[in-house]
């Protein structure tokens, strides 16, 4: 089974244009702070605009949510690929050396509230 990280990467290489970009800023800029990061929940809080994003595995698919209206909508929206990019960024701080990067899609969805 893939860790949550490896999945949360793989969907946020596919999210939209846009969101990667203003995503890539957050990240860089330090906004995102990692609440809780366990094996199968990731939630952090990004302070553009204050989203609380919530990545969690079920049932072996990525399900994800973001307070932001685009977040709600169940767009992998901006605040979402920022947070990806920090698990990344910890993860790959992590890895050791010769550690394979992951080849494989997932399935994702959105966490309904």
């Amino acid at each position: 089974m893939k860790q949550i990280a490896e999945l949360i990467g793989l969907e946020a290489d596919r999210a939209a244009e846009a969101a990667l970009a203003r995503g890539g800023e957050l990240e860089r800029s330090g906004a995102v702070q990692l609440v809780r990061f366990s094996p199968s929940l990731i939630t952090a809080e990004v302070d553009d605009g204050a989203a609380y994003v919530e990545f969690r595995v079920v049932d072996g698919v990525l399900c994800w949510y973001c307070t932001c209206a685009e977040g709600r909508g169940g767009a992998l929206c901006a605040h979402c690929v920022a947070t990806a990019q920090s698990v990344r960024r910890r993860t790959d701080r992590k890895a050791s050396p010769g550690a394979s990067s992951p080849t494989a899609s997932a399935s994702t969805a959105r966490i309904a509230l």
